[in-house]
């Protein structure tokens, strides 16, 4: 994905700060703002609060619903949805392929008249590591 062009076509400025936050973004599989920060310590809270507001709004990154710890996030690759296990005991988080599970989600928004704007599913147990403990 080329975050310029992405800027540019949602009529956003294209500055070094998103650049650079960009390509910290494509290094991680999730992140949180906290990882954002403490990469970034240079830059204050509320710009990079500012930042991921701006990529959630333009569709850049998603947020995902991966259990107690916050906010956390993902790069929206157009074409590779994937949901997500956490486990509970050590933390790990896999990707699992979705697209059977969601072409069934939409096919059931769809009966309702329902306009699913965004969705994550996440499933929370124990990985096989922990499930023997």
């Amino acid at each position: 994905m080329n975050i310029e062009t992405v800027l540019k076509n949602h009529g956003k400025s294209i500055t070094e700060e998103r650049k650079e936050i960009f390509s910290f973004l494509e290094t991680k599989h999730i992140f949180s703002a906290q990882d954002v920060h403490e990469h970034f310590k240079e830059l204050g809270r509320a710009s990079i609060f500012r930042t991921i507001k701006l990529f959630l709004e333009i569709g850049i990154i998603r947020r995902l619903n991966i259990g107690e710890r916050g906010d956390s996030y993902e790069i929206n690759h157009a074409g590779h949805h994937h949901e997500h296990m956490k486990c509970t005991l050590c933390q790990k988080i896999m990707s699992f392929d979705s697209h059977a599970i969601c072409k069934k989600i939409f096919e059931e928004a769809k009966k309702q008249g329902f306009i699913i704007q965004e969705h994550s599913l996440s499933i929370l147990g124990k990985c096989e590591k922990c499930a023997v403990l």
